[in-house]
């Protein structure tokens, strides 16, 4: 048989061997406790299966009473709980695929940075990186400043007559240089450019070395990597690093020289 609760008008269907005098229920959805057999003058439907079938109303949910043994239902004061409606159980599916899906995500990414990290970098945005002093250009020299500038004509005994240029350059940017190489140029009366020669600054020889190295000799002196490492690089602002060129079996008819800076390079980046 079918039972209405009286304050909140939800159904239950029970077997009919529970509707016994005395019998109390206590309804699962507002705890309401009334008699399962009412007298006539309160408003509890006691309906069969059959009518309830046809006179139930959609918006009602019915609740079926736990099977087992009945009797265990009724507590000290006569009354049992009814069966709570029947709740559908929420899968957890849908969490376990979108775990995956993001730990696949994750794989994916972390091999792809892991093997091509410059592939990775290309859809990343760029950041800019953070420098101590102002930005310059690699090769900028427009700010290397030459000074003390002399040329002469000495003769060798070995070569004969050479002509050297030497003098200094000045670093007057705001960040390092190295490397710093210069550019000589023999200009006729016309001026018109005879010969040019480029040289690291950052080694020279003495006088006496010109007077009696031999041409090779002093080739290797004023190109001595160790030498130009040690003054031509790191070459602070304000600071400044020797440069000489040496010209060897000028030719004749030189009436003007020039001298300027072709290079200056920045230190690596520590």
């Amino acid at each position: 048989m079918h039972i209405t609760c009286p304050n909140c008008s939800t159904k239950f269907s029970l077997p009919d061997e529970m509707f016994k005098d005395g019998a109390q229920a206590r309804c699962t959805v507002c705890d309401e406790v009334f008699p399962l057999i009412q007298p006539a003058e309160h408003n509890v439907e006691v309906e069969s299966q059959e009518e309830i079938s046809f006179s139930e109303s959609p918006e009602m949910e019915e609740t079926i009473a736990p099977e087992g043994n009945m009797d265990a239902l009724i507590g000290e004061e006569g009354t049992f709980g009814l069966g709570e409606p029947k709740k559908k159980k929420k899968s957890g599916k849908g969490c376990l695929v979108f775990f995956l899906i993001l730990l696949l995500l994750g794989g994916a990414c972390a091999g792809a940075w892991y093997f091509a990290p410059e592939l990775v970098n290309r859809f990343l945005p760029m950041k800019e990186k953070a420098q101590s002093g102002p930005v310059t250009v690699a090769n900028d020299v427009s700010r290397i400043s030459l000074k003390n500038i002399s040329q002469y004509y000495i003769t060798n005994e070995k070569i004969g007559q050479i002509f050297v240029i030497e003098g200094d350059a000045e670093n007057r940017f705001g960040v390092p240089k190295e490397l710093i190489k210069v550019e000589a140029t023999l200009y006729d009366a016309n001026n018109v450019a005879i010969v040019a020669k480029q040289q690291l600054a950052g080694s020279s020889v003495s006088l006496f070395q010109l007077q009696v190295l031999a041409k090779e000799e002093l080739a290797d002196a004023l190109n001595n990597k160790v030498e130009i490492l040690t003054n031509n690089t790191n070459v602070m602002p304000t600071k400044s690093v020797h440069f000489m060129v040496v010209f060897y079996d000028p030719p004749k008819g030189v009436a003007e020289f020039g001298v300027k800076v072709v290079e200056a390079k920045n230190p690596p980046v520590q």
